[in-house]
């Protein structure tokens, strides 16, 4: 008879039905039911540290977002800029949804290395971690998005091995992207080309199947169960492509949502196709410069940086179309508004993803009453 035969008739035997005042013939009378384990029960002051911990961390995060929307509303309110509510909404929109086919691979990789987490609290863990990008070394990110999604069926550690595999994917993709875009629009910027393709190898490489196995295994992923061990090998070549197929989506959403910026600040700047190339390959240099820094909370600075420093050129050419003839501000000033607007909107729109994701946890919760 096997182990698991003999576990399965154990927990299926007639003895496991007996009432519990009744006397199981196979177990001495006089035997005492054993203690509970002192693992599976937190005492009342460590729940409470921890629900503490948690407050903190949480009223950290918010105060750091409150003060700097503040800061960044001081700094664009120097500058005289025509806002249109419709593009700013757009340029929301637009940043939301690009996080929607990075959230399904994540989702995706996951029931691949055998979890089963929910669709909605997925898709809530992931907008809900990216709050967590604002704690300099960005690795709150990780604990949010895994705690989140971790239930019977989904181990907190398979969901946090998920968010390295999902992250650096998307990550190395764009490098690769706006690489490519340089190297074949822009050659005149080859730098930027060239920092591009290094960060693509250098986070690319470890993604590739063998290495990323082996990883996982330097670093003892899962020493405690054999099985997920095996499970990692699922992360095949298939993985990594459809991983890059649908992250491809989410630069060019950012592109779109960049587009929407630089309307919203009241230039004419024509159809988006005319200049997609451009507004995907300046969005994926900024945000992926901006994860390149760690130290940064969510590339803050870099990613403005970059993004000003890169959209300069187009702006100088929107400038001499007869629609903005009226713009008197030079193209430097104009690029640095368009970042601090594309940062304003990101974290509005991050919150109020978050706040709609939780309004509607609660409005189920309701519901099930």
């Amino acid at each position: 008879m096997t182990r698991a035969t003999a576990s399965a008739e154990t927990v299926f035997s007639p003895a496991s039905a007996l009432p519990a005042n009744s006397t199981n013939p196979a177990t001495p009378v006089n035997s005492e039911p054993s203690p509970p384990s002192p693992l599976k029960t937190r005492s009342p002051w460590k729940k409470r540290l921890v629900a503490t911990a948690k407050f903190l961390l949480f009223a950290l995060i918010v105060a750091w977002i409150a003060n700097r929307l503040s800061k960044d509303w001081t700094e664009i309110s120097r500058y005289d800029w025509r806002p249109r509510p419709d593009r700013l909404l757009a340029s929301g929109l637009f940043y939301l949804a690009a996080y929607l086919p990075s959230a399904y691979f994540w989702r995706l990789s996951i029931r691949w290395l055998g979890g089963a987490p929910g669709v909605f609290s997925a898709f809530k863990a992931f907008y809900v971690s990216q709050l967590g990008k604002y704690v300099p070394g960005k690795a709150l990110v990780v604990v949010i998005r895994s705690a989140l999604v971790a239930n019977d069926k989904t181990k907190a550690s398979v969901a946090a091995v998920c968010v390295f595999y999902e992250t650096l994917t998307m990550m190395a993709t764009g490098a690769l992207i706006s690489a490519l875009i340089v190297a074949v629009w822009f050659r005149e910027h080859w730098l930027y080309s060239a920092l591009a393709l290094l960060t693509a190898l250098c986070v690319g490489l470890p993604l590739l199947p063998p290495i990323f196995v082996r990883i996982l295994s330097i670093l003892r992923v899962g020493k405690n169960d054999p099985t997920l061990q095996e499970r990692f090998r699922a992360l095949t070549w298939r993985s990594l492509f459809v991983g890059v197929g649908l992250t491809s989506v989410l630069w060019l959403f950012f592109g779109l949502s960049l587009w929407a910026a630089i309307g919203a600040i009241g230039l004419a700047v024509g159809s988006f196709w005319s200049s997609a190339h451009l507004l995907v390959a300046a969005s994926a240099l900024a945000v992926v410069f901006g994860f390149a820094v760690a130290v940064a909370p969510g590339g803050l600075g870099v990613r403005e940086a970059a993004l000003t420093i890169l959209l300069i050129p187009f702006l100088e050419t929107l400038l001499r179309a007869p629609e903005n003839a009226t713009f008197t501000t030079s193209a430097e000033t104009l690029a640095t508004i368009v970042a601090l607007v594309q940062r304003l909107v990101s974290i509005v729109a991050e919150i109020a993803a978050v706040a709609a994701f939780y309004a509607v946890d609660f409005a189920f919760r309701l519901r099930r009453r």
